[in-house]
């Protein structure tokens, strides 16, 4: 068993993650760079480029490679301009000059430069090409790709179709174990894309981001909590359903994540056994924080958001306690959401026997009754969290929260 997982620039965090004969890869990028990624520059950590050159040093140390995403889901049409091919062979020769094995990215076209110019790399695809099928698999695995990352969110609950898409390919797959994305998201192309530009430097919002995909999806768990079941991950104690299929390549997130819980995540996944919150292993977070601790690398991080020009003061603040209650920063007995990881055991076998990915939920009733007896939320939080997402949501349609 193989994993990658989210690097994160705390300090002596590879030596921790070393520790498990599992972890042979970590991925992670600049706040922001030429092309952005996955993750908006201001949720994860204020990495430079002597912090990137100094983590590349450290992983070599350790006998762990480093993965370096280029993962952006559009290149907003500077690649086909001769400044922009310039630059993206300059910022490829940095990576290259860094010592950087692997590269992960999304887009055919960028593939295609880095094998032609850039042979040394090991390239894996991410999630945000969309592999969903044996077909798309195989375009990808032809045009050199070594390790495609399949679609979580539309393959993760499909084991019928992950099985014919290990067939198609010789290459290495790989699957994100902890996301919690919904099922066959509507929102997640759109979220791709916002996502890019919000860690692409020179991008036109300047590293704002009002993620209303999260907004969404977030609604849609909240209104129904049978989602919080139904979302894509895979706890450890399941692991073994995805190897039998020759699924051995798994990815853990997050690049948000406090050094102490990527860790726990890991060992739980390594040990394939998890006695707690299930949410400690896979709810969304984030690493807010100033640049340097001083007053100025605070008011640096807040510059972004205020915005006047883009959106009222008001409704940034509505934004921000949201965001405060939506993502967790306690797994305990007292957590405003709990989900006892144990109760699930033998809960995604059904669902896989069942092919839920081909039916209709409002034909069956089975994940929701499993939801009333393993998935808790505090009343409160639970009525103060809908509150806030009614006036948000509003807004956005009417737009006075412009």
């Amino acid at each position: 068993m193989i994993f990658s997982v989210a690097y994160t620039f705390d300090q002596g965090i590879i030596p921790k993650l070393a520790q498990f004969p599992e972890v042979k890869e970590i991925f992670g990028k600049l706040g922001s760079d030429l092309l952005g990624g996955g993750r908006s520059s201001y949720m994860v950590a204020d990495a430079n480029r002597k912090k990137l050159e100094d983590a590349v040093k450290e992983s070599k140390k350790h006998h762990i490679e480093f993965n370096y995403l280029l993962n952006a889901a559009n290149l907003d049409g500077f690649e086909q301009t001769r400044s922009g091919q310039k630059k993206i062979r300059k910022f490829l020769d940095f990576l290259s000059n860094l010592g950087i094995n692997n590269v992960t990215v999304s887009i055919p076209y960028l593939l295609k430069i880095i094998k032609y110019s850039y042979p040394h790399f090991k390239t894996r695809v991410g999630v945000f090409a969309r592999i969903a099928s044996p077909a798309s698999a195989k375009w990808w695995e032809e045009m050199g790709a070594d390790v495609l990352c399949v679609s979580s969110i539309s393959c993760n609950r499909n084991l019928r179709l992950l099985k014919s898409i290990r067939t198609a390919v010789k290459c290495d797959l790989q699957l994100i174990a902890n996301a919690n994305c919904l099922q066959d998201c509507p929102f997640e192309l759109a979220h791709m894309n916002m996502l890019t530009h919000a860690s692409r430097s020179g991008a036109r919002m300047h590293s704002f981001n009002l993620d209303y995909c999260f907004l969404h999806c977030s609604a849609i768990r909240y209104r129904d909590k049978t989602h919080f079941l139904k979302s894509i991950w895979i706890r450890p104690e399941d692991l073994s359903q995805y190897e039998k299929l020759g699924y051995t390549n798994f990815k853990i997130i997050d690049r948000g994540c406090p050094p102490d819980l990527l860790i726990k995540r890991v060992k739980a996944y390594s040990e394939r056994s998890f006695n707690g919150n299930l949410m400690e292993l896979i709810a969304p977070v984030a690493k807010i924080r100033s640049y340097d601790g001083s007053s100025r690398g605070r008011l640096a991080k807040v510059l972004p958001f205020i915005r006047p020009d883009k959106i009222k003061f008001k409704s940034l603040m509505g934004i921000k306690w949201f965001i405060d209650d939506a993502l967790l920063t306690t797994f305990d007995k007292d957590s405003p959401i709990y989900i006892e990881n144990k109760l699930l055991d033998g809960y995604l076998e059904k669902i896989l026997a069942k092919g839920c990915t081909s039916a209709d939920c409002g034909d069956c009733s089975y994940c929701s009754k499993f939801s009333e007896e393993t998935v808790r939320i505090k009343p409160e939080y639970h009525k103060s969290v809908i509150s806030q997402i009614d006036v948000l949501e509003k807004g956005l349609v009417d737009g006075s929260i412009f």
